[in-house]
């Protein structure tokens, strides 16, 4: 287990690690999941080592959860759900809820924290994208499968009240709620070819 990763020496020294066989948990300052890419090839390791080493990327913010004792319910407004750039038709209205405030929470109308997560795992085209790929490529690519990104947690949180949705856009990076889709990016992606089995 390594605290963090801040330099060269020891991002060479994890990387190096994980690649002989020893699971290596560390953590790094970046946004979001996929800034790690592009934040570890900076501080160094040769891409194709990156790619070979990482099995995924985890990252969490604290928000505040709505209060239980004096949660209410809420309907959403037009603008909230442009902020989630979600859809009326096929979101549940029924679950959001708002604290009113109360002496449990000093009227602030929030108690307790929840985490919500973004997980990156590491297949073989984003091996690929690591190696020779650009971050746009990466983004666009994880907006067309099934990435479990800060956008879609946000969303089951604020749909389920446990928490708000000026609680999201206070906590999360604006480009976490972005959402462009490009429907013929995934036939450009070429499949990464197979590593030669090892000489017995």
């Amino acid at each position: 287990m390594l605290g963090e990763i801040r330099d060269g020496e020891t991002a060479e020294t994890a990387v190096r690690a994980a690649l002989t066989g020893h699971l290596v948990l560390t953590t790094l300052h970046t946004n979001d999941a996929p800034s790690a890419i592009p934040r570890l090839k900076d501080i160094g390791p040769d891409p194709g080592l990156i790619s070979d080493a990482l099995l995924g990327i985890v990252a969490q913010r604290l928000v505040r959860k709505v209060c239980s004792h004096c949660a209410e319910p809420y309907t959403p407004t037009r603008k909230d759900l442009e902020a989630l750039d979600l859809d009326p038709k096929q979101t549940n209205l029924n679950g959001w809820k708002k604290g009113r405030g109360c002496s449990k929470c000093f009227n602030s109308g929030y108690l307790g924290r929840e985490a919500i997560i973004e997980l990156l795992n590491v297949d073989n085209t984003v091996r690929q994208l690591i190696y020779e790929g650009t971050m746009t490529q990466l983004h666009h690519y994880l907006r067309e499968v099934n990435f479990d990104s800060f956008r879609v947690a946000a969303i089951a949180k604020v749909t389920t009240g446990v928490t708000t949705v000026e609680e999201v856009m206070r906590v999360l990076p604006h480009s976490a709620m972005y959402r462009k889709i490009n429907p013929n990016w995934a036939g450009k992606i070429k499949p990464l070819a197979p590593t030669p089995a090892a000489n017995q």
